[in-house]
């Protein structure tokens, strides 16, 4: 699946999933007022059937989304992870900033292709976010070329965000987007890197 579908998802979801927790707080507050012998008892208990059906609708909407969306619990663990390696491990996440996937090349190559990096577009729905599906073609790319080791996709990971001075997918899509490239597109990639290195 593409990044901006995935994002695009995720945005529907998180909107789906701000609007169930308001008609959930309206269903019950209906189903409470329904209850009760007023001249609006019909009314409301019309309106009742209304927000319940679209609360069954909005249920019916986030579980067929699920399968291509993170769960809050799957984002907390995420946090939790980093956290814990930022804060626990700080020698791991120094080792990830020496790090560079960057080799057989000069230095003044290996600055243009930095520069290349930063210089990809943004992702069009998060501008702080790197365009994953440009970044994994180009990485594969040098990759083909012999000139970056992608191993280390952790590390690899910190050091896109610190080279492009953009976030990253969380390490599950980044890892996903490295492997879903194009052949055509990698092709152009490769010709543009053989440019900048001659």
């Amino acid at each position: 699946m593409k990044e901006s579908t995935r994002n695009q998802l995720y945005k529907i979801d998180r909107t789906v999933r701000k609007v169930l927790n308001i008609v959930t707080v309206l269903f019950f507050v209906l189903l409470i007022t329904a209850a009760f012998n007023t001249p609006w008892k019909q009314t409301l208990v019309y309106a009742f059937f209304s927000v319940g059906a679209a609360w069954a609708l909005l249920i019916i909407c986030r579980l067929c989304l699920s399968p291509f969306v993170k769960s809050e619990e799957e984002e907390e663990l995420e946090e939790k992870v980093e956290y814990v390696l930022k804060n626990k491990y700080p020698e791991t996440l120094r080792a990830a900033q020496d790090y560079s996937p960057l080799c057989n090349l000069t230095p003044e190559q290996e600055e243009r292709v930095k520069k290349l990096l930063r210089d990809l577009p943004s992702n069009p729905n998060k501008s702080d976010y790197v365009y994953m599906s440009y970044i994994a073609n180009y990485l594969t790319a040098l990759k083909e070329l012999g000139k970056a080791n992608l191993n280390n996709v952790y590390a690899l990971q910190q050091w896109i965000e610190q080279e492009t001075g953009k976030r990253t997918p969380d390490f599950g899509h980044f890892n996903e987007a490295l492997t879903n490239t194009t052949d055509s597109k990698v092709a152009k990639a490769r010709e543009k890197i053989e440019r900048i290195l001659q």
